[in-house]
C-alpha cells in the first residue's frame, strides 16, 4: 500500500511538472503589447526602458525638465525615438541642459530616423534655420549620433499603427531583444 501510495505521489509530480513545463512552453513566442517576446530574458530590461521613456516623457510635459533628462537619458542611449526627441528639445530650449541649437538639432535627426513625417519635417525645417556652414557640421554630427544610438545600432524597429478609437496612426518603435554595442550618452 505504501509503494502505491508513493507511485501515485511520483505520478502526480510528474503530472504537475510536465503541466508546468507546458505553461512555460506556452509563452514561448508569445509577445506582450509593445511587442516584445515574453521569453526572452532581456524582456525585463526593455519593458524597463519602455517605462523609463514613458515617466521621463510625463515629467517634460510636466516641466521637470531635470528629471526628466535623468530618467529619458537611458532609453535614448538605447535607441527609444520619443526620449532622443524629448532630449533634442531640452537642448534647442536650453531646459536644464545648456542651450545647443547644433546639438539639438542632430538630436531631432536622430529622432526622425523613425521615419515619423512630423519628426522629419520637424528636422528638416530646423536644418534650413542654420547658416550653411553649419549645415554640413550638423549632419556629419546626426549621422554619428545615428552610428551610435540609431535603429540598426540599437536594434528599433518602428512602423505605423492606429491610435486607440481613432483613424489616426502613430509611429510606434520597440527595442527588440539582442545584445547591441552599448555607448555612452554624450550628446
Amino acid at each position: 500500500m505504501r509503494t502505491f501510495g508513493l507511485t501515485i505521489y511520483i505520478l502526480l509530480c510528474a503530472g504537475l511538472a510536465s503541466q508546468t513545463h507546458a505553461e512555460e512552453s506556452h509563452f514561448e513566442g508569445m509577445l506582450d503589447a509593445q511587442g516584445h517576446r515574453l521569453d526572452d530574458p532581456r524582456y525585463d530590461l526593455i519593458r524597463t526602458l519602455n517605462e523609463q521613456e514613458e515617466r521621463g516623457i510625463g515629467l517634460f510635459r510636466a516641466g521637470d525638465y531635470s528629471a526628466a533628462y535623468e530618467l529619458l537619458s537611458e532609453p535614448a542611449r538605447n535607441g527609444l525615438k520619443r526620449a532622443q526627441h524629448s532630449i533634442a528639445l531640452m537642448h534647442l530650449k536650453g531646459q536644464s541642459v545648456d542651450k545647443n541649437p547644433l546639438i539639438g538639432i542632430a538630436l531631432l535627426g536622430l529622432a526622425a530616423e523613425s521615419g515619423d513625417r512630423k519628426l522629419e519635417r520637424e528636422y528638416k525645417a530646423a536644418i534650413k534655420t542654420l547658416p550653411e556652414k553649419y549645415q554640413k557640421l550638423v549632419r556629419a554630427q546626426t549621422e554619428y549620433y545615428v552610428q551610435r544610438y540609431g535603429m540598426q545600432a540599437q536594434g528599433i524597429s518602428c512602423r505605423k499603427v492606429k491610435k486607440t478609437d481613432s483613424n489616426l496612426k502613430a509611429m510606434k518603435c520597440v527595442k527588440q531583444p539582442g545584445v547591441y554595442e552599448d555607448h555612452a550618452w554624450a550628446p
